[in-house]
C-alpha cells in the first residue's frame, strides 16, 4: 500500500471518528434536554401535587370546625330542650299559684290570727302551705318569680295594665297585679303592673 493510500485511509478514519463525536455530542444535547424537560415537568408535578394537598389539608380542617360547630349547636340544644322541657307544665301551673295567691290576699289582714273560727284558721294555714310548696317545686326546676315592686318598668319582662299618679318616680312599678316568672334566663310570663306616672301636677 502506497503512503496516498494510507493517508487517506487514515483521514477517512478521522472523519468517522469526528462524524462519530459530533453525533455523540448531539445525543448527548439531546439527552441533556430530555431530562432538563423531565426535571420541569418533575417540578411542575409537585408543585401541582403540593397546591392539591393544601387545597385537600383546608377542605378537611374547615370539615373538622363545621362538625365541632354542630356538635357544640347539637349539645346546647339538647341542653336547652333538658333545661326547658317542663315550659308547659311550669305554665299551666301558674294559674294554680296564682289562685292561691288570690285566696290569701282575701283574707283580712289581720290574718289566720285575727279569725275566730279554727277552721278557717286552719284553711288558710293549709293555703300558705300549698302556696309554699308550689313555688318551692317550681324553683327546684328552675322557675323562679321576681319582684316587680319599686323597680323601674322594663317591656322585657312587664306588661302594664294602668298608670297612675303617684309619689315615686315617673316609670316606678308601684302595683303588681300578677307575679312574673323566669325559667332560666328566660322569660315565662311578664309581671303584669301598675306604673307610676309621677306626682299629679296641679295646675
Amino acid at each position: 500500500m502506497n503512503e496516498q493510500s494510507k493517508n487517506e485511509k487514515k483521514e477517512s478514519l478521522n472523519l468517522k471518528k469526528q462524524e462519530n463525536l459530533v453525533k455523540e455530542k448531539k445525543l448527548s444535547d439531546k439527552d441533556k434536554n430530555t431530562q432538563k424537560k423531565v426535571k420541569n415537568n418533575q417540578d411542575v408535578l409537585v408543585d401541582e401535587l403540593k397546591l392539591k394537598l393544601k387545597d385537600t389539608e383546608d377542605k378537611l380542617l374547615r370539615s373538622l370546625a363545621e362538625n365541632d360547630n354542630l356538635r357544640k349547636r347539637h349539645d346546647k340544644e339538647i341542653e336547652d330542650n333538658s333545661k326547658y322541657a317542663i315550659k308547659n307544665l311550669s305554665y299551666s301551673l301558674l294559674n294554680v299559684a296564682d289562685n292561691l295567691q288570690r285566696a290569701l290576699e282575701s283574707i283580712p289582714n289581720t290574718g289566720a290570727s285575727g279569725l275566730d273560727d279554727n277552721v278557717i284558721k286552719n284553711l288558710v294555714i293549709g293555703i300558705k302551705a300549698v302556696e309554699k310548696e308550689l313555688i318551692d317545686s317550681l324553683e327546684k326546676h328552675g322557675v323562679k318569680r321576681f319582684d316587680s315592686i319599686n323597680q323601674k318598668f322594663n317591656p322585657d319582662i312587664h306588661q302594664a295594665v294602668s298608670k297612675v299618679h303617684n309619689e315615686k318616680v315617673d316609670g316606678t312599678i308601684v302595683e303588681e297585679m300578677q307575679k312574673g316568672f323566669k325559667i332560666g334566663d328566660r322569660l315565662l310570663r311578664p309581671a303584669m303592673v301598675v306604673v307610676s306616672m309621677g306626682p299629679e301636677i296641679k295646675k
